[in-house]
């Protein structure tokens, strides 16, 4: 009895890690997210020349501050930025958390919760278990 509820726990957990990782492989967008922002990153320190295109295939937006700091922007896959910021494909190396460290993020979080899910059946097992312990007398107690 005690081989198959190990076996059962071993298969729910890695059903749970099956199902719940994410891709580690980086998806078209994110590589292109990833590439902008470099890309960014190195017109702002003089690496490459002010008109590079971006992964799809736009000039950079190259703008000065009051404070004579350069900002350059990607518009992203769709070209086009709201009046008040930046959407969720924009990428500006004024950006403190750029869409490819957020996607990064967002994967260590899935990574872990996944992997605390599939600790939970093992859990409950144990706590199942001692609190079976708990609740019968022992042996030597019977006497």
């Amino acid at each position: 009895m005690k081989i198959v509820v190990v076996i059962l726990l071993v298969s729910l957990s890695l059903l749970i890690i099956l199902f719940g990782m994410p891709n580690v492989e980086e998806s078209r967008q994110e590589a292109r997210n990833f590439l902008a922002f470099k890309l960014a990153q190195q017109i702002k320190t003089g690496e490459l020349p002010p008109d590079t295109l971006d992964p799809w295939g736009q000039k950079f937006e190259i703008q000065h501050t009051p404070a004579n700091v350069m900002v350059v922007t990607s518009h992203g896959s769709n070209g086009a930025s709201p009046a008040d910021g930046y959407d969720s494909d924009d990428i500006s190396t004024s950006m403190s958390n750029p869409p490819h460290k957020r996607t990064m993020t967002r994967k260590q979080t899935q990574i872990f919760a996944t992997l605390a899910l599939s600790l939970c059946p093992w859990l409950i097992v144990l706590a199942v278990r001692f609190h079976r312990r708990a609740a019968s007398p022992l042996e030597s107690e019977r006497l």
